[in-house]
């Protein structure tokens, strides 16, 4: 009799073993990527709208390009160079900067909801069944960086446009384990039509899109 409650018990613990065995390696291989994957894609999703709701909370006016940009002529007519207008771009960028930062920690304090079959690791739940929320930290500060890009669009006509990439950096912690999600937004500030022949300088990505990187 009691040799065979031993076995009993043994048998038990054998199938607990594996069962916990199964759920640990369905976890890892099945549900984590599953969650993983739609966390990233989710989180990005809403970084991009933060941003994209401090550029519209700044940028709520139309921006000149004439007050970003300052063109010299030659006598004959053709491009001589250009100059960014330093005060402006970085008042812009600042402000930009300062306000995604904020909708950041906006973002962090909501957290990321995910439906509960999305845990499932079974591609028809995805998405369905009552939410859970996890916890989105944002590292470090929100950076930017600005583009200046050259089209020809016609004989002696230069299509110029000035774009600002906004970088940001959070930390999502999922089950187990927690990664680090990198997103960069690209936002256009300017453009405009140039007649008159633009120097190769800047046609090839040359001084003014250097002189742009003034972002602190």
């Amino acid at each position: 009799m009691k040799k065979e409650q031993d076995k009993r018990k043994i048998t038990l613990i054998v199938l607990l073993f594996l069962f916990a065995f199964l759920g640990v390696s369905y976890y890892f291989f099945v549900v984590s990527p599953v969650i993983i994957s739609y966390s990233k894609a989710e989180t990005k999703a809403l970084t991009e709208k933060a941003v994209n709701i401090a550029v519209s909370n700044v940028i709520n006016r139309t921006i000149s390009y004439d007050s970003l940009i300052d063109i010299q002529y030659t006598p004959n007519g053709d491009i001589a160079a250009f100059s960014a207008n330093q005060y402006e771009i970085n008042t812009i960028a600042r402000e930009i900067v300062k306000e995604a930062q904020f909708q950041m920690n906006t973002l962090g304090e909501d957290g990321l909801k995910i439906n509960i079959g999305t845990f499932s690791g079974v591609p028809f739940l995805i998405g369905r069944g009552p939410k859970i929320t996890l916890k989105l930290v944002p590292i470090g500060a929100v950076s930017s960086e600005f583009e200046s890009q050259f089209n020809s669009v016609g004989i002696n006509m230069t299509k110029h446009t000035l774009y600002i990439y906004i970088k940001t950096h959070v930390n999502i912690a999922l089950p187990i384990k927690s990664y680090d999600i990198y997103s960069d937004v690209q936002v256009m500030l300017a453009e405009s039509i140039i007649i008159g022949r633009v120097p190769e300088v800047y046609l090839n990505g040359g001084s003014l899109g250097k002189s742009l990187n003034l972002v602190p």
